[in-house]
């Protein structure tokens, strides 16, 4: 093709034809700019369609994200209600005429924390990358950031519950006699992991342990200190309720974006 044209321009100047020569050197550009813009439409095309896939297939992903959350939310929203409900039994218990030292044993040995994990990796790969932006719709973009945010707030507040009230609640629980603890099983902790405490049938201290709940005073503390650690599973079941309730709607925004596009 290029040698055709050659050949039209050199016939063109050897018949000193100089009108006609410009008016083929004129459509020649023309020709090769309409040729360029064609090439940038289609490139840019491609481009587009490139990035529609990528799109999809992190909102795809995001689904799936979402799911595993909601696994991991419902595991504890469990752990949260089981805390509480032990909470609930030994006030019960501690309130009642004749405290059971062994009862409040059973209830208070299992009030203990649990880390609640975020399963991000789509979101964190959208924004370290930058991809963010191949969500081209900027409302669906800002819920998805306002979710994540919320999810991270949520285990923020856990974790620092688990850090100070939770912590100085158990270690209260094991200083002052309050339960039957065996010392030798609950410094048994292997990474980080925070277990149960276990109970041991000591008949000398049950008798410090109940000891304790006839000082008004210290029983009024135990009362106080376990009310408060029931509010803070009652706080951690608001979040992750609310969390939930997010999360059901993000994930229903993203599966109705994926319809229409």
């Amino acid at each position: 093709m290029i040698k055709f044209f050659r050949k039209i321009r050199y016939e063109l100047m050897e018949k000193n034809k100089t009108g006609n020569y410009l008016k083929y050197a004129i459509g020649e550009i023309i020709l090769v700019v309409i040729g360029i813009l064609i090439a940038l439409q289609i490139n840019t095309w491609n481009n587009t369609n490139i990035d529609r896939q990528k799109e999809r297939e992190y909102l795809n992903n995001l689904i799936e994200d979402l799911k595993t959350q909601e696994n991991l939310i419902n595991v504890q929203i469990q752990h949260e209600r089981t805390m509480r409900l032990n909470c609930e039994k030994a006030l019960k218990e501690l309130n009642s005429q004749n405290i059971n030292g062994d009862s409040i044993s059973a209830y208070l040995e299992g009030v203990t924390r649990r880390t609640f994990v975020v399963h991000d990796p789509t979101i964190q790969d959208l924004k370290s990358s930058g991809n963010i932006l191949l969500i081209k719709e900027n409302d669906l973009r800002k819920k998805i950031l306002s979710f994540y945010q919320f999810l991270d707030y949520t285990a923020l507040v856990v974790q620092t519950s688990n850090e100070t009230s939770i912590a100085e609640f158990r270690h209260f629980l094991i200083t002052n006699n309050v339960v039957n603890v065996n010392y030798a099983d609950s410094l048994t902790v292997a990474g980080g992991v925070d277990f149960y405490l276990n109970t041991v049938d000591l008949p000398w201290a049950k008798d410090l342990q109940e000891e304790g709940f006839r000082d008004r005073k210290s029983l009024f503390k135990v009362l106080n200190l376990v009310a408060a650690r029931g509010k803070t599973s009652s706080v951690n079941l608001d979040l992750m309720n609310r969390l939930k309730t997010r999360m059901e709607l993000m994930r229903e925004d993203l599966v109705n974006y994926l319809k229409q596009s």
